[in-house]
């Protein structure tokens, strides 16, 4: 949070609103790391959660799983080089219309084909129990991006150069991370031994459900500083790019706070211990709602005097959307818990049906809305889908879920 809160106004500065609103863009992709790993990191949280840590059967699910982002990072790539240097016109089939903007969406793209095997290294450590070692690690690669980024802008090398920055080191981390990891635990580390065609599609099918529930969220609610760009006039654009920014920093707050429940609870439902599954279903609740609503009431009490103060008076937020900013944090808050723990296996093909349904909801909603409401729009867009569609069904469906295990226990 610290590192996004300093970036905005140094950027700002240096860019100008239409440049940074570009960066806002670009960097908005890199929220599409939680999709790159096609579900199978998600698959392998719990599993290893499951079997209570390092087993063979884990390492052989590690290494399948290491192989085929491999191969899917070298033809992701491939495709993305052949995306955007296709001689339809000088920038690609994208029709960027500056060449900066599109040498910042190529950087951004190719980072991210590069990074699809890393992908799984942050969902190991929360299967093992090592969320806080994660969040170090985290706080290690934001600090890096930060100083690069503030390096690349004093020798002015401009839009791309940062652009860069923010997508190559954390590469460059999660590559040591990945190194300590496997040294703590040899017995994890991924055997790149050719494996069997049919273990590759066990190992895709396995993450195909989350992948499905993982895309349609990416697509929902990481993209929006694209659809301002396009939606929305310059001025207004920076405006949602820099309210959207502070959020981000929120939403990984709270993500870092309610994911580590997750493994837990379902080792829980996975013994039908209905009482401590319960409990942790309402630890989660309470501490999302207690950090978003204590953030929310400061958005809307301090909202624009923070803007202002944080963007050094080059930028101020309007009322309608900062009251919908502030309305948005509790319902991400809510739906990340929620999200979080459906992600077993009995819950997934409910979770994915409601997940299409919000997606689909979130997406109409904000392009209607922005049309006649502007930046606003988009957060009141997120909200009313993700509310109605995702919300409201999976309060009922996790109760259910947990009366049908507590009878099943009953003799």
């Amino acid at each position: 949070m610290g590192t996004t809160l300093a970036l905005v106004p140094i950027l700002l500065h240096h860019l100008g609103a239409e440049k940074f609103a570009v960066w806002l863009a670009a960097s908005s992709l890199m929220g599409a790391f939680a999709f790159i790993d096609l579900g199978i990191g998600s698959y392998l949280v719990n599993h290893i959660a499951i079997s209570r840590g390092v087993s063979v059967a884990a390492r052989t699910d590690v290494s399948n799983a290491f192989v085929v982002l491999a191969l899917f990072s070298v033809a992701s790539t491939a495709i993305v080089c052949l995306a955007f240097l296709s001689s339809e016109t000088s920038y690609g089939i994208f029709h960027f219309s500056e060449v900066e903007t599109w040498e910042a969406f190529f950087v951004t793209c190719l980072m991210l084909c590069l990074m699809s095997p890393l992908s799984l290294i942050w969902r190991i450590r929360l299967s093992l129990g090592e969320a806080s070692v994660q969040s170090l690690w985290d706080v290690f690669a934001s600090l890096g991006t930060f100083s690069a980024i503030f390096v690349s802008l004093q020798f002015d090398t401009g839009l791309v150069a940062a652009v860069a920055s923010f997508c190559v080191v954390p590469l460059l981390v999660h590559i040591l991370n990945a190194v300590q990891l496997f040294r703590r635990y040899p017995d994890l580390k991924p055997a790149f031994s050719p494996a069997s065609t049919r273990q590759l599609v066990a190992t895709l099918k396995s993450g195909a459900p989350f992948l499905l529930v993982n895309a349609i969220s990416t697509i929902s609610f990481s993209f929006d500083s694209i659809l301002a760009l396009h939606l929305l006039p310059a001025e207004q654009a920076a405006q949602f790019g820099i309210a959207q920014r502070l959020v981000l920093a929120v939403q990984t707050l709270l993500t870092i706070a309610v994911t580590p429940f997750w493994p837990h609870f379902r080792v829980a439902t996975a013994e039908h211990k209905v009482r401590p599954a319960l409990g942790i279903l309402v630890s989660s609740f309470s501490l999302a709602l207690v950090m978003s609503l204590s953030i929310s009431a400061m958005i809307v009490f301090f909202g624009n005097d923070l803007t202002r103060l944080w963007t050094r008076a080059a930028m101020s937020l309007p009322t309608d959307l900062i009251v919908s900013l502030a309305i948005w944090l509790p319902a991400f808050a809510i739906g990340a818990v929620l999200t979080s723990m459906m992600s077993i296996p009995s819950l997934l093909p409910v979770q994915i049906k409601l997940a299409g349904m919000s997606g689909a909801c979130c997406f109409v909603a904000k392009i209607a809305l922005a049309k006649i409401w502007g930046g606003p729009g988009l957060f009141w867009g997120n909200s009313v889908g993700l509310f109605t569609f995702l919300i409201v069904p999976s309060f009922f469906v996790l109760a259910q879920a947990l009366r049908n295990m507590n009878r099943s226990k009953r003799p």
